[in-house]
C-alpha cells in the first residue's frame, strides 16, 4: 500500500473516533438535573390530589401545574438573557435555590390558596434552573454528538417519570403529604450541591447592553411544534390519576413507569438518528413521534384495565421520546453558542405554555364532557404539531436546515 493511502486511511479513522460524551462534568450535570426532576414530577400528580383533599375542586386542581408554568413562562426570557449575558453557574444555582424554598414551606401543610401562591414562586425557580441545565449541557456536549448527547441528557426526564409520580402517590397513600414534601426538599438540595460541583465552560462575554430577547427567532419553529405536543402531554400529567380513580383503578403508576422506560430507550435512539441522517432524521422522528402519541391518547380514552395503561405508556413513551429531544436539538443547533440561553428559553417557554394552557383547558373539558371524551380530543394538538412541522419545513428557504 502506498504511503499516501496509509496516511489518508489513518486520518479517516481518526475522524471516526467520537469525542467523549460521559465526562465527569456531564455526569454531575446529569445527576443534578435528575434529582430536581424527581422532585418536580413527584409533585405533578400529587398536588392536584392535595388541592382536592383540602377544599379544592376538579376545576381548580389544574392550578397546581398552571401556576408553576405561568411563572416559568414569565421568567424564562429573563433567564435566557441572563445566562448568555452573565454566564451559567450563578443563574443556575439561584434558580435551584428559589425552587427549593417552597418545597420546604410545603412541609407545614399550608392552605390551598397559599400553596398555589408558593407554587407560582417555585415556578420562577423552575423556569430559571430548567432553562439553565440544558443550556449548560449543550455547552458540555461535543458538537459532533449534540443530538445523541441531548437525547441522553433528556433521559433525566425519563428516569424521573419512571420513579417520581408512582413514588409520590405511594408516599401520600402510605405515609403523608408531609413526608412527600420532606423528600422533595432533600432532592432539590442534592441537585443544588451537585450543580455547584460542575466545572462550567467559559463563555464569551456579551458586549451588548440590556438587549432582552423574549423569543429567539431561529428557535421559534421547533418551539411552536413542541407547544402543541405539550398541550396533549399536559392532559395525563394533570388528570390521569383522577381518571383512573374514577374508573376504580389505583395503578396509575404503571403508566408513568412504562412511559419512562420507553422514553429512556427512545430518546438516545432519536438522537443518533438525527446525528447520522440530518434533515431526514428530523422528519422521521417527528412523524414517528406524532403517530405513536395519537395512538397512545386513543388508548387512554378507553382505559378499563392496567393493560391499557401499559400500552398507553409504551406508545406515548416512543412518541415523546422521539419528538421532545429532536425539537430541543433543533432549537439549540439553530443558534451560535452565545445565544443558546435564549434558544433554550424560547423552547422551554413554548413547552410551559403548552402545559399551562392544557392543564386549564382540559380541566374545563373534563368537567363538561368527562375524562374519556377529553382524552379523545387531546389528539387534535398533536395532529396540528405534525402538520405545522412539515408546513414550516416546506416554507423554510433560508436559515436552519430541516
Amino acid at each position: 500500500m502506498q504511503p499516501g493511502k496509509i496516511e489518508t486511511q489513518t486520518a479517516v479513522q481518526f475522524q471516526k473516533v467520537k469525542p467523549q460524551l460521559w465526562t465527569w462534568n456531564f455526569i454531575l450535570l446529569f445527576l443534578s438535573s435528575l434529582t430536581v426532576f424527581l422532585c418536580f414530577h413527584s409533585l405533578i400528580p400529587t398536588l392536584p390530589a392535595y388541592i382536592e383533599r383540602f377544599g379544592g375542586t376538579t376545576k381548580t386542581a389544574g392550578l397546581a401545574i398552571a401556576s408553576l408554568t405561568l411563572a416559568a413562562v414569565m421568567v424564562r426570557p429573563f433567564a435566557g438573557w441572563a445566562l448568555d449575558k452573565f454566564g451559567r453557574k450563578l443563574i443556575f444555582l439561584v434558580g435551584l435555590f428559589v425552587f427549593l424554598i417552597p418545597s420546604i414551606i410545603y412541609i407545614w401543610m399550608i392552605p390551598v390558596v397559599l400553596l398555589i401562591v408558593f407554587r407560582f414562586i417555585q415556578g420562577l425557580g423552575w423556569g430559571v434552573c430548567n432553562t439553565a441545565s440544558p443550556t449548560v449541557a449543550s455547552d458540555i456536549v461535543p458538537p459532533e454528538r449534540l443530538g445523541e448527547g441531548m437525547g441522553f441528557f433528556s433521559t433525566t426526564l425519563s428516569f424521573s417519570l419512571a420513579i417520581a409520580p408512582a413514588a409520590g402517590l405511594w408516599l401520600i397513600d402510605r405515609y403523608s403529604f408531609q413526608v412527600l414534601f420532606i423528600a422533595c426538599s432533600l432532592l432539590t438540595l442534592a441537585s443544588l450541591l451537585l450543580a455547584s460541583l460542575v466545572r462550567y465552560p467559559k463563555m464569551e462575554k456579551q458586549e451588548t447592553g440590556f438587549n432582552l430577547v423574549f423569543m429567539e427567532k431561529a428557535a421559534l419553529r421547533p418551539a411552536m411544534v413542541i407547544l402543541f405536543v405539550t398541550l396533549t402531554y399536559s392532559s395525563f400529567l394533570s388528570f390521569l390519576a383522577l381518571y383512573t380513580r374514577e374508573q376504580g383503578m389505583t395503578s396509575t403508576g404503571l403508566f408513568f413507569t412504562t412511559l419512562a422506560v420507553t422514553t429512556l430507550i427512545s430518546r438516545p435512539v432519536a438522537g443518533r438518528i438525527i446525528d447520522r441522517r440530518g434533515r431526514k432524521g428530523y422528519d422521521l422522528s417527528v412523524l414517528t413521534g406524532s403517530i405513536t402519541i395519537i395512538i397512545a391518547m386513543l388508548i387512554l380514552a378507553r382505559i378499563s384495565t392496567p393493560l391499557h395503561l401499559v400500552a398507553g405508556g409504551v406508545f406515548f413513551g416512543i412518541g415523546f421520546g422521539f419528538i421532545q429531544p429532536t425539537m430541543l436539538a433543533l432549537a439549540i443547533s439553530s443558534v451560535p453558542s452565545g445565544k443558546r440561553g435564549a434558544a433554550n428559553a424560547t423552547y422551554w417557554t413554548a413547552f410551559d405554555i403548552g402545559v399551562a394552557v392544557g392543564s386549564m383547558t382540559w380541566g374545563l373539558v373534563a368537567t363538561a364532557l368527562g375524562y374519556s371524551t377529553m382524552f379523545n380530543l387531546t389528539i387534535i394538538p398533536t395532529l396540528i404539531a405534525l402538520l405545522l412541522y412539515f408546513w414550516m419545513k416546506r416554507d423554510l428557504k433560508h436559515g436552519i436546515t430541516w
